[in-house]
């Protein structure tokens, strides 16, 4: 049963890591979303901020956090996502129109599937707890060297998640300068 503790660690951080990021990288359509849901005005900013970073500190809690505190991250994982859930229903309910916002721009309009998969994640979080308060995770718990690892893993892929966003925007760059260069070159 460790290993299957492990695997929702693993899984719930990475999600926790990609959802973290993207809102991070494409924070207008995030606010958008939240606006769009008709939240109160002065809570946007607020929100908009800390579940970026809510997202992430519970991502590097599920994999760094030493056994007795493993229990309280996936608490707050499940707390966290069915808050989610609760923002999706709330928005369905009163029949609006807003993209998910929850993994960048890519995500589509919240309605069932994106409720579906917030209730998928919600029962992982749910299982891992069940898990954590009875069987040990095989993982080491905070050191130095895996708090490095883990870190370092979790910043390599958000770097990537940054370069595909920024991708297009990098070869129409290049792709300009070339023609510059090119143009320059036969002006001379």
């Amino acid at each position: 049963m460790s290993w299957l503790l492990l695997a929702l660690q693993v899984v719930l951080s990475a999600v926790l890591l990609v959802a973290a990021t993207e809102k991070s990288l494409h924070s207008k359509e995030f606010f958008a979303a939240l606006r769009l849901s008709h939240l109160p005005a002065g809570a946007i900013a607020p929100i908009g901020v800390a579940v970026p970073a809510l997202e992430l500190a519970l991502a590097l809690a599920l994999l760094l956090a030493p056994a007795p505190w493993l229990p309280p991250a996936f608490a707050a994982a499940a707390l966290l996502l069915a808050a989610f859930t609760a923002w999706m229903f709330w928005v369905r309910a009163r029949g609006l129109r807003v993209r998910c916002g929850c993994f960048g721009p890519g995500g589509g309009h919240v309605g069932p599937g994106a409720i579906g998969r917030n209730l998928l994640f919600l029962a992982l979080a749910l299982a891992g707890l069940a898990l954590a308060m009875q069987t040990p995770t095989p993982l080491p718990g905070a050191s130095l060297p895996m708090v490095v690892a883990v870190t370092s893993l979790a910043l390599c892929l958000a770097l990537c998640l940054a370069l595909r966003a920024a991708w297009p925007t990098l070869i129409l760059s290049f792709g300009r300068y070339q023609a510059r260069r090119d143009g320059t070159a036969e002006g001379e």
